[in-house]
C-alpha cells in the first residue's frame, strides 16, 4: 500500500511566526478580574513601596522646612512630677500671661527630670540645656537647688528681680554661698554669699505635695536665660505681685 505524502501548506499556522504581544495588548485581552490580579502581581508591590517613599520623603521634608514655634519660656522641674491636669491649668495660665502665639510660640514645663536617685541622663540633660542657654526657670528641692547655686549656675536674683518683686517677697528668698573653683565643696564654699531663689512650697501647683514635703522646692532663674524677661514675669504672676 503506497504512503500518501502530505506537505504543509507554506501558510500553515505552524511556520507563522509569533508575534510579540504588548503590555496595552495582553492587558486588553484581559477582564477585569484578570486585569486586578495582573495589576497586583507586577505593579501593587512597587506602587505601595513608592508611595511609603513619597510620604516619608515628605514628611522629612516638612519637618526641616516648616517653621518651628520660638520656645519663650523654658522651665525645668526637678523631682516634682505634676499630675496631668495640675500641669495643663499650669500651661494655659502662662499661656495667657505671655499672650502666646500657639502658631509661632510655644511654652515648656518639663517634669521628667528625676535627681532624686542620681539619675545621670536627667542630670546630663539639665546640665546641656542650661549651658546650652535653652532653660529660663528653675524649679528643684532646697538640697538640690542650693548645689546649681552653689556652682553659678543660677543668677543673683538681687540683678534680675524689679526692686517691687524683691522686696515683696524678702520674707521667701534663699541664699547660699557660691564656689569660688572647681574644687570646692559646698560645705566648703568660698564665695560670696547671694541670694538665687525663692522658695515655692505654697504656690498653687504644689498643692499635692502639701502634708509630706520635706525639703521644699526653690525656683530660680537659669544664668544663661534667654528670655529673663519672661522668666521674671512669670515669678511675678505666680506669686501673685501682678495683680
Amino acid at each position: 500500500m503506497a504512503t500518501k505524502e502530505t506537505r504543509l501548506d507554506d501558510n500553515a499556522e505552524i511556520y507563522k511566526k509569533r508575534e510579540k504581544m504588548t503590555e496595552r495588548q495582553k492587558i486588553g485581552e484581559m477582564n477585569t478580574a484578570e486585569k486586578w490580579d495582573y495589576f497586583k502581581q507586577y505593579y501593587f508591590k512597587k506602587l505601595l513601596a513608592t508611595l511609603i517613599i513619597i510620604g516619608f520623603v515628605s514628611y522629612l521634608l516638612y519637618e526641616v522646612l516648616s517653621p518651628k514655634p520660638d520656645t519663650v519660656l523654658s522651665v525645668a522641674m526637678v523631682n516634682y512630677p505634676l499630675d496631668e491636669e495640675t500641669l495643663t491649668l499650669l500651661e494655659n495660665e502662662l499661656n495667657e500671661l505671655l499672650d502666646v502665639n500657639p502658631e509661632t510660640q510655644k511654652i515648656l514645663i518639663d517634669t521628667t527630670y528625676d535627681l532624686n536617685n542620681n539619675d545621670y541622663a536627667s542630670a546630663e540633660k539639665l546640665s546641656v540645656y542650661s549651658f546650652s542657654g535653652e532653660l529660663d526657670l528653675f524649679i528643684a528641692p532646697e538640697s538640690q537647688f542650693e548645689k546649681y547655686a552653689f556652682s553659678n549656675s543660677l543668677t543673683p536674683l538681687t540683678d534680675a528681680l524689679p526692686t517691687d518683686v524683691y522686696s515683696a517677697l524678702s520674707d521667701r528668698l534663699f541664699g547660699c554661698r557660691t564656689r569660688l573653683n572647681d574644687e570646692e565643696l559646698p560645705s566648703e564654699a568660698q564665695g560670696p554669699v547671694g541670694v538665687y531663689g525663692i522658695y515655692a512650697e505654697d504656690l498653687p501647683m504644689f498643692k499635692a505635695y502639701k502634708g509630706y514635703m520635706q525639703d521644699p522646692p526653690v525656683i530660680g532663674i537659669i544664668v544663661t536665660s534667654k528670655h529673663s524677661e519672661n522668666a521674671v514675669a512669670t515669678i511675678r504672676h505666680l506669686y501673685g505681685l501682678d495683680k
